[in-house]
C-alpha cells in the first residue's frame, strides 16, 4: 500500500512539472513543497518570512523526534513523530499553492516599476525601430526618383 502510493505520488509530480497550463500557477510550487517544505516558499519569494522559518524548524524538529522514536523506543511510538511530519508537509504545499495562485508578488511596488520601466523602453524601442524604418523608406524612394 505504501509502495502504491509513494509511486503515484512521484508519478503525479512528475505529471505535473511536464505539463504546461493544466496546472497552472501553484502546481510546481506545491509538489516542491510536499516534498521538502519551504522550498515552494522559496519558489514564491518568501525565503526570509516568518512562516518560512516556522516551517523549516517544525521539519528538522519532527525528522529528529521521528528518527529518535523510530530507534530508541518500539515501533509504536514511530508514528508519534512522523504526525507532525506529515502535517508540516501539508500545510507547506497549501500555503505554496496558495500564495502562487493569489499572485503575492505582482502587487510588490518594486515588480511593479520594473514592469513599467521595461514596457517603457520596449516602446521606446519599438518607436525608434519606426522611425528608422521610415526613414529607410524615404531614402529609397528619394533613390528611386533621382534614378
Amino acid at each position: 500500500m505504501r509502495k502504491t502510493l509513494s509511486c503515484s505520488v512521484v508519478f503525479l509530480m512528475i505529471f505535473a512539472s511536464l505539463s504546461s497550463s493544466v496546472f497552472a500557477a501553484g502546481a510546481k510550487e506545491f509538489g516542491a513543497s510536499l516534498l521538502l517544505p519551504t522550498t515552494g516558499q522559496a519558489l514564491n519569494g518568501e525565503i526570509g518570512a516568518t512562516k518560512t522559518k516556522i516551517m523549516a524548524g517544525i521539519e528538522v524538529a519532527a525528522v529528529t523526534t521521528t528518527i529518535l522514536l523510530a530507534t530508541l523506543t518500539s515501533g509504536g511510538l514511530f508514528w508519534v513523530g512522523l504526525g507532525p511530519l506529515i502535517a508540516n508537509h501539508a500545510w507547506s504545499a497549501t500555503d505554496a499553492f496558495k500564495t502562487a495562485q493569489s499572485g503575492n508578488n505582482s502587487n510588490d511596488p518594486y515588480i511593479q516599476q520594473q514592469l513599467s520601466s521595461a514596457q517603457r523602453t520596449l516602446d521606446m524601442s519599438r518607436q525608434n525601430r519606426f522611425d528608422r524604418e521610415s526613414d529607410i523608406r524615404q531614402r529609397i524612394l528619394r533613390a528611386g526618383e533621382q534614378s
